[in-house]
């Protein structure tokens, strides 16, 4: 896969079901559909619950697509169009928005609202980064490796 950040599971991973895998360390563990905001949002209720009640710790596989590229400079020559363009079907952000309105709990206005905010909230965060200092280039291992000397 020359020229991708990432390796893919198969290629990567005996056994390609993560969820199953920590299972195998004796883990609460389950998959879910992380394109469906409120699959999430119950399995992870469900989790915090199981956790807080003193039943261990749990893991969860969010199961999503990346519908774009890992970089720039990446020519996503391992995928189709058709594959993204299948998933961007099941994108989280339109399901949900698409829920709450047939629930009648998002009405159009607090959409193009929320959208007005988010829109805003990440042109702040982009102008606060752009207007940052870069990292000295003898910070950048920092943290990386432990400062701690022998024992």
């Amino acid at each position: 896969m020359e020229g991708t950040e990432g390796t893919a599971l198969g290629r990567s991973e005996s056994q390609t079901d993560i969820a199953l895998k920590a299972a195998g360390y004796e883990l609460a563990a389950w998959a879910v559909d992380g394109m469906d905001v409120l699959a999430v949002h119950e399995a992870a209720r469900r989790a915090v619950d199981a956790v807080r009640s003193g039943a261990g710790p749990h893991f969860l596989e969010l199961r999503t697509y990346r519908f774009r590229a890992h970089s720039m400079f990446d020519p996503e020559r391992y995928r189709e169009k058709a594959e993204v363009a299948h998933w961007l079907e099941r994108d989280p952000i339109t399901l949900l928005r698409n829920a709450l309105g047939d629930a009648d709990q998002l009405a159009e206005a607090q959409w193009t609202e929320l959208q007005r905010e988010a829109d805003a909230e990440v042109a702040a965060a982009v102008e606060f980064a752009e207007a940052g200092t870069p990292e000295p280039v003898e910070e950048l291992t920092r943290f990386v490796y432990s400062e701690r000397g022998p024992q």
